[in-house]
């Protein structure tokens, strides 16, 4: 299912999406309650169409930034980013989820020769997410982002005998 994390000053939060719509904004009947004074009561909403997620301004005073562009209805991509004046949603499609991790084991393909035998995806304690590789009863942790430096712990995958040996 789809979420949004929510951050309005130092409070974050995970909200999961209905399936249908969700309303954000500062009304009492809105899903997503924003404290935010630059929210309108009903600000905007994100809708679950056959084509995918979109997110729609309710023609707001301050209007709903999507990637840094104001926008008047958008289709969803997961990492989107939504702005409401000083409150940030990041989107996230969780059907996503299977593509990123067969990225990152091609990723591990290219750094090594070794048999991978096991790949788990393992949520950390502060969100953040790496995928875990068992390397022939060898483990080896890469970070999920593609952005951030590569890391590894200090085991490292087999190497092969040198030439001789």
């Amino acid at each position: 299912m789809a979420k949004l994390t929510i951050r309005e000053g130092d409070y974050v939060h995970d909200h999961q999406l209905d399936d249908v719509e969700t309303l954000i904004g500062r009304s009492q009947k809105c899903v997503v309650r924003l404290t935010e004074p630059a929210a309108s009561r009903n600000h905007c909403t994100i809708l679950k169409t056959p084509e995918g997620w979109l997110l729609m301004d309710l023609q707001s005073s301050n209007g709903t930034i999507l990637n840094g562009v104001r926008i008047t209805e958008s289709p969803l991509k997961s990492g989107d980013s939504i702005r409401i004046g000083n409150a940030e949603m990041i989107f996230k499609d969780d059907a996503d989820d299977s593509k990123k991790m067969v990225d990152v084991r091609e990723k591990v393909k290219e750094l090594s020769d070794a048999k991978a035998v096991r790949y788990d995806l393992v949520t950390g304690e502060d969100g953040t997410e790496e995928l875990k590789v068992e390397w022939q009863g060898r483990e080896q942790k890469f970070k999920k982002d593609p952005h951030e430096p590569e890391t590894r712990d200090s085991v490292s995958p087999p190497t092969p005998p040198a030439p001789g040996q």
